[in-house]
């Protein structure tokens, strides 16, 4: 009899079985989960799509706005505060001050600013260069100060007039400058009110007119970032960069290719550095570093002169509030230069114009750190949300210049100047670069001193580098040095919203003086009259400004514009001081960016 055979699997072949569905299933499931799975590879292609949506969508926003800034349009402008929002770019994230941290905010979040008369509050952002980034940091998130990125200030587009204390100096008792705001790019306020540019004819002790600091060649802007403290940096290490010792005047730690500028509170301000790689330094922030801020659609360059008008003017608007002095500071008499200038600080007790004063970053900061009593004096609200260092700290170069030709517009700032020829003393002339004129402003000087050729009178002439000689102090030289300089204050007056002929009347001059003394074989002095200079007073003879803000604009060989002056400039220093620089490497000149949008 047949029997039929049992079909089916030995346990061994079941348990084989088994093991290969595993291991199938094992990599199905890598497959799709692992780091390199469909599931995973999907999740960050729909990420990397959402990411490119966004930044099409950013730069379909910055075409849009550039287009918007060569054109009249009133887009942006919140007519609840009655001011432009602030304009964000990529990588900037809004903040806000709890009363003892900056916390992250909305952009709609009311308490961001209100730029009125009685908060005086007006509007900061962190860039990406901190702890924290944009897109991955939440509203509510609180910020110490060591996790902050590169702070900035928003300056809204104004019009101003100056209604008292016009042209007045320092004897002005009151001193105000009217500000109405404008609506987006346009030349009118939020009733339809028109205001012209500020031309060279224009009174504006009668006639409000457009700030000047918000033209960027073609453009005209809705407002500018501003970097809310002295450029600062470190190096790989952690020392800050740019600084002096305490046992000589040359440069500790020098930059390496890890450092960027960065604006932020009690640190040492960055110092050191030409006029032209502060005007780099500045650039790199939105061009070849701009991966380490996070930002992109946006530009950035050293402060202008007139932007730098734009901050003092506001400060000194009903909107603001005059800083007092950063005193901050170390000196060294043998031979004189400072090291640790901190950013931020105030001046020690409300109303002192203070001296070089050590700023101890530990024992200090309860009073005179930004944040403080007495710092916050040193902000252009009176509270922490304003501009700081504007008022001594270092000297701050701006991108300014007088269009003399001198062979130091080259020597310190190569990049964005050339050789234009030469003059009429046979001597090369040197310019701005075509392409960078907009970020630069520009001042006149008299013909005698561009084409190097100063006339002393009776058919006699010299060069403008042998009239700074010690030798020559007879009144001839004085006069001719006075009649130059005189010449270059005069052209500024063409020139509005920077501080300069609508506060003062008079200009300084530089000049030698007296005899030698023991201490010093070659003394010089500010003058305003060539009998003083001639006379050989050797004080009291600087021109000042409002709040007896030092105006000094005289040495032909000194092109570039500085602002604020010193921490050891005492009642000179100020937002309105101005003065001029060769533009190479010291102790005493630092910077700050400006970004726009």
């Amino acid at each position: 009899m047949r029997t039929r055979k049992q079909k089916g699997i030995t346990l061994i072949a079941l348990v084989i079985t088994i093991i290969v569905l595993l291991i199938l299933a094992g990599v199905t499931i890598a497959t799709l989960t692992g780091d390199n799975g469909i599931i995973t590879r999907a999740n960050e292609a729909k990420e990397a799509t959402t990411q490119a949506e966004q930044d099409e969508l950013a730069r379909l926003q910055s075409i849009e706005d550039y287009i918007s800034s060569v054109s009249p349009s009133i887009s942006g402008f919140n007519e609840k505060e009655g001011v432009n929002s602030p304009k964000l770019a990529k990588g900037m994230i809004p903040i806000k001050y709890n009363g003892t941290n900056w916390v992250v905010c909305e952009e709609t979040d009311e308490d961001w600013y209100q730029y009125d008369t009685t908060n005086k509050r007006w509007a900061n952002v962190m860039l990406s260069d901190g702890k924290y980034k944009a897109g991955q940091v939440g509203e509510g998130q609180v910020v110490q100060e060591e996790e902050l990125g590169s702070m900035y200030v928003w300056i809204p587009r104004y019009a101003y007039q100056i209604t008292k204390g016009y042209q007045q100096g320092s004897t002005a008792t009151e001193k105000e400058i009217n500000v109405t705001f404008l609506a987006g790019n346009t030349n009118q306020d939020v009733d339809g009110n028109s205001y012209g540019k500020a031309t060279a004819s224009v009174n504006t002790s009668t006639t409000k007119v457009v700030h000047p600091g918000f033209t960027l060649g073609q453009r005209e802007l809705t407002g500018i970032w501003v970097a809310k403290f002295e450029a600062s940096g470190t190096d790989g290490s952690g020392n800050a960069v740019g600084n002096g010792t305490s046992e000589k005047n040359e440069q500790q730690y020098e930059p390496d290719e890890t450092t960027i500028v960065k604006s932020l509170p009690s640190k040492i301000s960055w110092r050191y550095i030409t006029v032209g790689d502060a005007q780099k330094r500045s650039m790199d922030i939105t061009t070849t570093n701009k991966n380490i801020y996070g930002i992109d659609y946006a530009s950035s360059h050293l402060m202008k002169n007139s932007e730098w008008g734009a901050v003092a003017y506001l400060c000194y608007s009903q909107y603001g509030s005059v800083p007092q002095i950063n005193g901050a500071g170390n000196l060294i008499q043998t031979p004189w230069y400072l090291y640790d200038l901190y950013t931020g600080a105030g001046p020690q007790a409300n109303g002192n114009a203070g001296r070089y004063e050590d700023f101890d970053s530990e024992s200090d900061t309860e009073k005179r750190a930004y944040n403080k009593e007495f710092g916050v004096l040193a902000s252009t609200t009176g509270n922490v949300t304003g501009v700081y260092d504007m008022n001594g700290g270092a000297w701050e170069r701006v991108a300014g210049y007088l269009d003399n030709g001198d062979s130091n517009l080259l020597n310190n700032a190569r990049n964005y100047f050339e050789e234009k020829g030469t003059n009429e003393g046979g001597q090369r002339y040197y310019g701005i670069k075509a392409e960078y004129t907009s970020l630069w402003d520009s001042y006149e000087v008299s013909a005698e001193e561009k084409n190097d050729v100063i006339n002393l009178g009776n058919g006699e002439t010299i060069t403008k580098a042998s009239l700074w000689d010690w030798d020559k102090k007879e009144e001839k030289y004085q006069q001719a040095r006075y009649n130059i300089t005189r010449a270059t204050f005069q052209n500024m007056a063409k020139y509005k919203g920077i501080g300069v002929n609508e506060m003062a009347t008079e200009n300084s001059f530089y000049a030698p003086y007296g005899p030698a003394t023991e201490n010093n074989s070659q003394p010089w002095g500010w003058f305003k009259t060539v009998a003083n200079a001639t006379a050989g007073i050797t004080s009291g003879g600087g021109a000042t400004s409002w709040d007896g803000d030092g105006v000094y604009i005289g040495h032909a060989r000194s092109p570039f514009v500085i602002r604020g002056g010193a921490c050891y400039g005492g009642s000179t220093a100020g937002v309105l001081y101005t003065d001029i620089a060769y533009g190479s490497a010291d102790y005493y000149y630092g910077f700050r960016p400006v970004v726009v949008l």
